[in-house]
């Protein structure tokens, strides 16, 4: 139910030496758009499924990889804000995503989702790992030359879980579009707890 009231009406008006002013306050606005929702039962949650069988963990790159690391969590460590930040460079690429995740949602192609833009690649796993209360196996070897901005950068994108036999369905979804080529397997669950992050033969994280 929608709450709340015409902020933009917020206005304060004085007489300085004879001079009106006038502000008027926030000095930005935001538009939240409604829509209505066919299936409320089929909402995708991070939480990997351990009672499908064979599935994989495929990344879907908005970022295209560019991996930038402006604004990141990662810079804030280390006391830093970054030069570049993510951003939608491609607005094609966007609309073809959330039309391509909508239709394999529909289908019940996707088991699990979970978006990487808050605190990148690494803090998705973990929390899909986490919630799922199962180990991954993850290479990133083909995302990108430096691993550190593979899983640290917050790019747009998600993580998904689908079935391994529907791979031509996921690849099928992207294909011909902006994100054809920006769609990557990048590993599976396993039967312990552990996860795994290699790049390529080197084992970066256990």
């Amino acid at each position: 139910i929608p709450v709340g009231k015409d902020s933009m009406s917020m206005r304060a008006k004085w007489v300085d030496d004879g001079e009106t002013n006038q502000v008027t306050a926030p000095l930005s606005l935001i538009v939240t758009a409604f829509a209505p929702v066919s299936d409320a039962s089929s909402t995708l949650t991070p939480q990997l499924r351990t009672d499908q069988g064979d599935t994989d963990l495929w990344l879907i790159d908005l970022g295209q990889g560019r991996n930038r690391l402006g604004g990141s969590a990662l810079a804030y460590v280390y006391g830093e804000l970054g030069h570049d930040a993510p951003d939608v460079d491609d607005a094609d690429a966007l609309k073809n995503f959330f039309a391509a995740i909508q239709t394999m949602n529909r289908d019940g192609i996707l088991l699990a989702y979970h978006d990487r833009s808050d605190g990148g690649l690494w803090a998705t796993l973990a929390e899909m790992a986490f919630s799922g209360r199962t180990g991954i196996d993850v290479d990133i070897a083909e995302l990108g030359p430096d691993p550190v901005r593979t899983l640290f950068s917050e790019e747009l994108g998600a993580v998904v879980q689908v079935a391994a036999d529907r791979v031509e369905e996921v690849v099928g979804s992207f294909a011909g579009g902006p994100l054809a080529g920006h769609v990557h397997v990048i590993g599976g669950l396993t039967s312990d707890d552990k996860m795994t992050i290699k790049n390529g033969d080197t084992e970066l994280y256990q």
